[in-house]
């Protein structure tokens, strides 16, 4: 749905935020915004607990020290994110290659050792039968299908960060699409090596780190060191989510939907933006820290925002392809109108697997999710509904949007009216038609004579 977003995502602050709020309405864009916001810093909480959990518990530190652990990370990468663009762009760079190398030296190291045949199949004790396959749909697909979005986990925020590039029509998708290939092959070459990795499925399944025996057997590193490979990953994950999320809360404070006292509007850069946000993951940070049972749900409340979040702004994308007739500029998809449905699909499947209650989790990433959206409702009713600006941008956009969708509703009474009265005529016609060829009198003769034919 990148191709038709792309014409107007460079128009609009926020990105696919200020297209939510010109083609859905204001609160749709403000529901929709906020939960991206929500999915982005829940997301970067789940790596920032991650890493400083290791950290500590490599380092067999005092766990009440985790606390200044995530405050020292977010004010590194606030401030390393902050700096001069060319800076930036080359830490991000060495940080792609040292999030890759790890993938590279497994899948490379251990194709020696590789048999698909003999180790990636499961064997019953009980009858001693060979299978490819165990559990049925609750366990099997929709009990880990939130655990396969991880590995492509930030690719949708490209569409926020669009000030980034000259062209967004066209780099941003063609960016999108590269990205997502990338994490496909990568994703499915991990699958498949550490499924045909000895002594058998059964066993690399139960490992805690997924690399340890590729790496081991194939350039003998210790189970210490390719852990400590995993973390560039990790925390890429997490700092690859501030500019989005900045972003994101600059454009939704400019609009007047963030409260006045955290003085966002109008600011020249998004510091500040970064900060708050950054202040509002490092509050769910501590929420994990004193419920244990909030943080094993959390990566599940980000994707369950997000799953809402996309499956609104894959709406978007079809009335613009539909009531509004934009015409494509730039990249054109391929997949089209049965892309978006193929979406809302998948989004559904994700949301029945959160929802539904097959995570095991007594519904709280359900419930955490819905609270924020009652909350959320009740601050735009209350607080910014009435306050709420737009953007010379977005009120271009509203009035192109609302202009079409103007003379499509005139379009098609002006068909009805036409249609009505060439109804109209028609009957008129066959009633005229009638009385010349029918006596106004039925003769005697006349019924028969009719009777007869």
């Amino acid at each position: 749905m990148t191709d038709t977003f792309g014409v107007t995502l460079d128009e609009l602050p926020g990105g696919s935020y200020g297209l939510a709020r010109a083609v859905l309405g204001f609160y749709p864009g403000f529901l929709l915004g906020s939960l991206e916001i929500l999915e982005y810093t829940s997301f970067a909480s789940v790596s920032v607990l991650y890493v400083t959990e290791f950290a500590t518990t490599f380092f067999n530190w005092n766990e009440d020290y985790q606390p200044i652990l995530w405050l020292l990370f977010y004010a590194v990468f606030i401030f390393i994110l902050e700096s001069r663009g060319k800076y930036v762009w080359w830490f991000m760079l060495v940080f792609v290659v040292l999030c890759l190398a790890p993938t590279v030296l497994f899948v490379c190291g251990s194709l020696s050792y590789v048999n698909f045949q003999a180790n990636a199949i499961l064997v019953d004790d009980a009858t001693n039968e060979t299978t490819w396959a165990t559990g049925d749909i609750s366990s099997a697909f929709f009990g880990i299908l939130p655990s396969t979005t991880v590995g492509f986990a930030g690719v949708e925020s490209l569409t926020v960060v669009t000030g980034f590039v000259k062209d967004p029509a066209v780099a941003v998708p063609k960016g999108t699409v590269a990205a997502v290939w990338t994490l496909f092959v990568s994703n499915i070459a991990l699958i498949l090596v550490l499924a045909s990795l000895p002594p058998g499925l059964a066993t690399t399944s139960t490992d805690e780190y997924f690399l340890d025996r590729g790496l081991s057997l194939g350039l003998g590193m210790s189970s210490g060191l390719s852990e400590w490979l995993m973390m560039p990953a990790q925390m890429g994950m997490a700092f690859g989510f501030f500019i989005p999320y900045a972003r994101l809360t600059q454009a939704m404070a400019d609009s007047n939907l963030l409260p006045s006292c955290l003085r966002l509007k109008g600011q020249p850069n998004t510091r500040r933006a970064m900060i708050v946000a950054s202040g509002f993951g490092y509050l769910i940070c501590l929420v994990s820290f004193y419920s244990p049972k909030f943080k094993q749900t959390l990566q599940n409340i980000s994707i369950l925002a997000g799953t809402i979040c996309y499956a609104g702004q894959t709406l978007g994308f079809v009335m613009l392809r539909t009531t509004y007739k934009i015409d494509t500029a730039g990249y054109t998809s391929p997949y089209g109108l049965v892309g978006a449905y193929y979406v809302w699909v998948v989004f559904l499947c994700l949301f029945v697997s959160i929802a539904g209650g097959f995570q095991g989790d007594s519904c709280i990433a359900a419930a955490s999710t819905f609270g924020f959206v009652v909350v959320l409702t009740l601050y735009y009713v209350l607080g910014c509904q009435k306050s709420q600006t737009v953007s010379k941008e977005e009120y271009t956009s509203i009035f192109r949007f609302s202009v079409m969708h103007f003379n499509k509703s005139r379009s098609k009474k002006q068909k009805k009216r036409s249609s009505a009265a060439t109804s109209h005529l028609s009957r008129a016609s066959i009633a005229t038609a009638a009385r010349l060829v029918l006596p106004k009198k039925p003769t005697k003769v006349g019924p028969a004579i009719l009777h007869c034919r």
